[in-house]
């Protein structure tokens, strides 16, 4: 028997402006959710911005686990790695740090 995994992107609302990171726990919060993926590489997990997620879902009680070895040019390897993770690690939801890169501009 084999497990069949499917993959979704669906359009979401978009929320930006100071302080929208830190709304992250509290929304995951009012989804039902209890613990979540955050999804980076190593330079962002350094960073302010991927801090600012694990603090703001840490405050809002959610827990969250990092995975940080996100490739600019992903291999059928990366992404096995990655699958792997996220099937140990069971995640009620996924954010993907990918989407804060815009917050590095204004950190310098």
């Amino acid at each position: 028997m084999s497990n069949e995994f499917a993959f979704e992107m669906a359009t979401s609302n978009l929320r930006f402006g100071a302080g929208a990171t830190r709304e992250v726990g509290m929304d995951l919060v009012d989804w039902g959710v209890r613990s979540a993926l955050v999804v980076t590489d190593a330079r962002l997990a350094k960073l302010s911005p991927v801090r600012t997620v694990l603090e703001a879902l840490d405050a809002a009680g959610v827990k969250a686990v990092l995975y940080d070895r996100v490739r600019v040019e992903p291999t059928d390897e990366s992404f096995q790695a990655a699958m792997q993770f996220a099937n140990v690690n069971r995640a009620e939801a996924i954010s993907l740090a990918e989407k804060l890169r815009g917050a590095l501009k204004r950190e310098g």
